[in-house]
């Protein structure tokens, strides 16, 4: 079966909650590519990335489009669908890096072979090993009153475990919301905390010795991405476990914070890591070494996240409390049928490819002119 055409668009949903990050990012749309792979035999497949925040990732909306017009794209059209490693190898030859735009055609191109072959791209992996996975509640740098309102909002409808962006230059501020929160919660609901970069190292370090008093599971990407002697120091220091997010992006960088021991825990987003194929290599050297994995994105439609939840699924070292509930925190969706994530539960759906369909009616809704 060979590839036809490879078809690309711009859309931009707006979010319905705030969302803020270290660093004063504020999202209150979501920018995405959709890509669509045809083949001679009938069969599409979608694939469908968000633009990331500045500072997250170098690529944006206009070069992944542009990457993908004039590069992947080209490149894909023609060849066989057979062996989408053949083509992940294809596009990693003919444009260098671009993991978001690489991760949106990869995605497609998973999707049309595994509907080909009437599976599911997580029994195309190998799996499932679990078809249900619980999620993480995820809530925005906001006052303190506002946090602590949500926090208790997603306990009460299911949600075990809660995620708190901070990294502000106030970090006390910062800390004075997790406590808040941990005493608002209670002591059974597991809090995640996400600086997402934004901590310099002296800040970081007395961020982490007060993490250690409020039974927080993981302090993520305290510091820059590319501080890996700054990560060890903070998992030396013993008072929280340190989970890796902004410092990697492939496999040669699991093995680095590996090395390094500048983590005992890795986050994988398929849009960071370039696809299914990258995330597989991370997942075997974070079970070679023993550390822990999360797979998910905090802001997304259903189709990115219905690709991580078919990753998720489909490796047992995987834990099973996921992140990818970006759709929750948006206004509309691209899926016919988008995830409800209101109980904290997300479900493996029963169909071929993704499991979700595209929407042409809200492709064309929410579609960048």
């Amino acid at each position: 079966m060979k590839i036809t055409k490879v078809e690309v668009h711009r859309v931009s949903i707006p979010t319905s909650v705030k969302y803020a990050e270290a660093g004063g990012t504020y999202t209150s749309f979501v920018r995405s590519l959709v890509v669509r792979v045809f083949t001679d035999g009938g069969i599409t497949g979608t694939g469908d990335v968000h633009e990331s925040v500045p500072g997250y990732t170098a690529e944006t909306l206009d070069t992944m489009y542009a990457t993908v017009t004039q590069s992947y794209g080209p490149a894909v059209v023609g060849a066989e669908l057979e062996s989408v490693e053949v083509l992940h190898k294809t596009m990693r030859e003919c444009r260098r890096g671009n993991g978001f735009a690489r991760c949106a055609v990869e995605m497609a191109l998973f999707d049309a072979l595994a509907r080909s072959r009437k599976l599911s791209i997580c029994a195309m992996l190998g799996g499932p090993v679990r078809k249900e996975l619980d999620l993480v509640g995820g809530i925005g740098i906001d006052e303190t009153d506002v946090v602590v309102k949500r926090a208790s909002a997603m306990v009460a409808s299911g949600y075990r475990t809660i995620k708190l962006k901070v990294g502000r230059p106030e970090i006390q501020k910062d800390l004075a919301m997790v406590r808040a929160v941990r005493k608002a919660i209670g002591d059974e609901v597991k809090i995640r905390v996400d600086a997402n970069a934004g901590y310099s190292p002296v800040d970081a370090m007395v961020v982490a010795r007060a993490l250690g008093n409020l039974n927080i599971e993981h302090f993520e990407q305290p510091v820059a991405g590319d501080d890996f002697a700054g990560m060890a120091r903070l998992l030396r220091l013993g008072a929280v476990s340190i989970m890796a997010d902004e410092s990697v992006h492939n496999a040669q960088d699991a093995i680095r914070i590996v090395h390094e021991q500048a983590a005992d825990g890795i986050k994988i987003k398929i849009s960071k890591v370039g696809g299914f194929i990258e995330a597989r290599r991370i997942v075997d050297v974070a079970e070679a070494a023993g550390i822990k994995v999360i797979i998910g994105n905090g802001i997304c439609s259903s189709i990115e996240a219905a690709s991580e939840l078919q990753l998720a699924c489909a490796y047992p070292h995987v834990y099973p409390v996921a992140e990818m509930v970006g759709p929750a925190k948006l206004a509309g969706d691209l899926a016919q049928e988008p995830f409800d994530l209101s109980t904290g539960k997300i479900h493996l759906a029963p169909g071929i490819g993704l499991g979700v369909e595209l929407s042409e009616a809200k492709l064309y809704e929410y579609a960048i002119h």
